[in-house]
């Protein structure tokens, strides 16, 4: 019975299906799409010109800060460049005096308690560490004089 119940459902669903697509139905709806309202090009140019008219009377807001917000603004800004700058140039001045400092600048004292308190650091030979870094910038410095000379 229920294969009976959808054959019938089938066969409603294709006549209805053939009602809507039909060539009449379909010729139709071409027609009536392509057809053209009366007096739609004569007045075309009216609509388009109403339509350009109400754009430009569209209000247009306008903004404005007071002085002293623009002061304001303006002060932020430099105190923001300003500072800026200045961390910058703490951080190159901290560098600079870095890199003039070098080992044999430090007091013994320090260097021992400085090992004292880290003990890994305690088992390394300190003289002979020294020693390694001397004699490799003696051949750096030996290497770059040989390069500006034979450069020149």
């Amino acid at each position: 019975m229920d294969n009976n119940k959808e054959n019938i459902e089938l066969i409603n669903d294709k006549a209805l299906v053939e009602n809507l697509f039909s060539k009449q139905v379909l010729n139709n709806y071409e027609a009536k799409e392509k057809k053209v309202p009366t007096n739609y090009f004569e007045h075309f140019e009216a609509q388009i010109l109403s339509k350009v008219v109400k754009e430009r009377k569209a209000k247009t807001i306008r903004f404005s800060i007071p002085k002293w917000s623009q002061i304001a603004i303006a002060a932020s800004f430099f105190a923001m460049i300003a500072s800026t700058y200045l961390w910058i140039e703490s951080k190159n001045t901290k560098t600079a005096i870095a890199s003039n400092i070098s080992i044999q600048d430090i007091a013994t004292s320090e260097i021992d308690a400085y090992v004292n308190e880290n003990e890994a650091m305690a088992e390394i030979d300190w003289q002979t560490e020294i020693s390694k870094e001397s004699s490799n910038l003696e051949n750096l410095n030996t290497h770059l004089i040989k390069d500006t000379n034979n450069s020149q």
